[in-house]
């Protein structure tokens, strides 16, 4: 065999092997703690990975595509981007999804909308649309009703996820989140007989009598 066809067996075995390249020897060798995991990195599903989950994707780079169905806290989203690196746009919406990985903090809730993202590379350039929420619930550790609320993205400064909450007569709640820097900041007004004032003094947000809090929050 020549010099010329051995390398291209070779980048003809690379190039299958890329793409047949399972999901499984990806996680494994990332070392994440995973189950059900199936499919190749192009394309395949996840019962869970760590505490997200169950998590679905189909990654079509060659049609300038990508979508992923994930699972986290008990709410599923789905994220479709489409266009060149230079030139996107992505659409972000709620995702009926089976039970999948086991979460500390579990909500529930009737979630409706689309928020829709256009940018180039790393810079979200603008954005639209709205994701709200009725009879969202903590379900998990315990139960306490938490009301309707909005999500928004803003793009003028950033990457800013935007949030409101209101439960009438209980509470209002706000948070202002940078998701580049990891960083939020919440506010938050209940009544003195509101579910959720125990709650916040307990963990110390909330001052003995206090009846708004404003708190920053890292990840």
């Amino acid at each position: 065999m020549s010099w010329r066809a051995g390398s291209w067996v070779l980048l003809v075995f690379c190039l299958t092997l890329l793409i047949q390249l399972p999901a499984s020897w990806v996680a494994h060798g990332l070392g994440w703690a995973a189950t059900g995991i199936s499919g190749t990195v192009w394309r395949g599903q996840a019962r869970h990975i760590g505490s997200i989950g169950p998590i679905e994707w189909d990654w079509r780079p060659w049609r300038l595509q990508a979508q992923t169905r994930v699972g986290v806290q008990g709410q599923a989203w789905a994220l479709d981007v489409r266009g060149w690196p230079w030139a996107w746009h992505a659409r972000i919406t709620p995702w009926q999804a089976p039970d999948g990985a086991p979460a500390e903090h579990r909500l529930v809730g009737q979630w409706q909308g689309v928020i829709q993202l256009a940018g180039q590379g790393r810079r979200c350039s603008a954005a639209q649309g709205r994701i709200a929420v009725v009879d969202l619930a903590l379900a998990a550790p315990w139960s306490l009703t938490l009301g309707q609320g909005v999500i928004e993205m803003d793009c003028r400064q950033g990457w800013r996820l935007l949030g409101r909450l209101d439960l009438a007569g209980q509470h209002q709640a706000s948070v202002d989140a940078d998701l580049l820097a990891r960083q939020a900041r919440l506010r938050v007004s209940v009544e003195e007989s509101a579910a959720i004032t125990p709650l916040l003094r307990s963990a110390q947000w909330l001052a003995p009598g206090g009846r708004e809090l404003q708190r920053g929050v890292e990840w």
